[in-house]
């Protein structure tokens, strides 16, 4: 199926900006719902964050204030294969998170009664329960946090398979197709600039990712969102280990069915610093001293090319709601020996694995790391969902119902007060939820 060699419409009544998980899974509920449905992709589907995730799907350790959202998503996606027909190597095995000492384990012990209104089924594990759900390893420190029905699904195919489904119900899906611009009339969505012509709508959902902040500041609004990289690799198949995900010891690590691990540095973040990076530098600042020691600056080549983006001429200057076309993140050597050092002591009986792919995404993160999921005041009709500082791609199927609703009948089933704009503009100051 080439979807990017579809004829553009003139008008639809839904126009998604973005081809990720969340943009995907609003295309396939609004055409489901009877909607008629673009989906601009400047790339191709699921070729940035959404395509670069660890694959957690969990309610486990989230800030409380997205529980709803994500218990109403793990009722999703036991049935997402179904519903899409397709293999997103699903596997509900939960999610572990191992204390190293009494201090975690306490803060451990926080969210479950911080989490226990929303009767999500956590609970605490002792030393033995942590070796009997993780056989072999040598580190289970003095216990854990376990939620059974969290599980795993595969990145690189969960938004293709949603977006292939919207299309299969009629929706129009343009890879290689970015937004330029938002055409409005009398306080109201009336269009959308594309890179092929414009397109005729009353409503438009931007799911940009980190590029989302400049298509709102176009309407005068405040929306503080930087990035920061994610360092991936997998390997080879391994012998059983568990089905459970988990964090351990400095480590993320998922295995799929077949054997095969990801493998991912769970205390180290690296952020880039270009031009860009000083925007909205005062929000992140609280968050950059609390944790100044997990965080890793680098001056590199992406400097120079945010420098060249910034240059009159550029595709990025002339273009600069749409971007570089590909992600120029590359992944850290540091965090991959890290992460292969990390597993080897933990699980010392099973031979180093083999690498076979590595990769790095950029995540867009907010100062509270809480996603926005909006509708503007001022135009009418524009809807933001972004944000959702490396923990979006688990709530994609339900960002995308909720918005559905949202846009179909005037309300969501969930209260979506939380995760409002106005939160940057008004003066709050909300600390990100202190667990992975």
């Amino acid at each position: 199926m080439h979807m990017q060699t579809q004829t553009v419409p003139k008008q639809a009544d839904v126009v998604i900006i973005g081809g990720g998980i969340q943009g995907a899974a609003s295309a396939f509920y609004l055409q489901k719902a009877g909607m008629s449905v673009v989906l601009l992709e400047k790339d191709t589907v699921a070729s940035h964050q959404s395509g670069r995730a660890w694959g957690f799907v969990r309610q486990q350790g989230r800030d409380p204030v997205e529980l709803p959202l994500m218990k109403a998503c793990i009722d999703i996606w036991p049935n997402l294969e179904r519903d899409l027909g397709a293999d997103l190597e699903w596997r509900q095995g939960g999610v572990l998170y191992v204390a190293k000492d009494d201090g975690e384990m306490a803060r451990y012990e926080r969210w479950l009664a911080d989490a226990k209104p929303h009767d999500i089924g956590s609970r605490k594990l002792g030393r033995a329960e942590v070796e009997a759900l993780m056989p072999g390893i040598t580190s289970p420190g003095v216990g854990g946090l376990f939620t059974q029905n969290d599980g795993q699904a595969e990145p690189k195919k969960a938004a293709p398979a949603l977006a292939k489904k919207a299309h299969e119900l009629g929706a129009v899906i343009l890879q290689g197709c970015g937004a330029l611009g938002i055409e409005t009339q009398a306080g109201q969505v009336s269009g959308v600039i594309s890179e092929r012509g414009v397109i005729k709508t009353r409503i438009v959902i931007c799911a940009a990712g980190a590029l989302t902040h400049k298509f709102v500041a176009k309407f005068g609004r405040r929306l503080p969102q930087q990035t920061t990289r994610g360092t991936v690799i997998r390997t080879k198949p391994v012998p059983p280990i568990s089905a459970a995900s988990a964090v351990v010891d400095g480590l993320g690590f998922r295995q799929r069915a077949d054997g095969s691990l990801n493998l991912s540095d769970d205390i180290n973040t690296d952020i880039d610093l270009t031009l860009s990076r000083f925007r909205y530098a005062a929000d992140f600042l609280p968050g950059y001293k609390a944790n100044w020691r997990n965080f890793n600056f680098h001056l590199d080549m992406r400097f120079i090319d945010d420098l060249a983006d910034h240059l009159p001429g550029s595709p990025a200057a002339d273009n600069p709601l749409m971007g570089r076309r590909q992600t120029t993140a590359l992944p850290n050597p540091k965090r991959i020996r890290n992460s292969l050092a990390a597993f080897k002591r933990l699980f010392p009986h099973i031979e180093t694995p083999v690498i076979v792919d590595q990769w790095a995404g950029d995540i867009d993160v907010t100062p509270d790391a809480v996603p926005v999921i909006d509708q503007l005041d001022n135009p009418k009709g524009f809807f933001v969902a972004t944000g959702f500082s490396g923990h979006g791609f688990a709530m994609g199927p339900i960002v995308g119902k909720v918005l559905s609703e949202w846009i179909t009948t005037g309300q969501s089933s969930i209260n979506l007060d939380a995760f409002r704009l106005s939160r940057f503009e008004t003066g709050e100051k909300r600390r990100p939820y202190d667990l992975p």
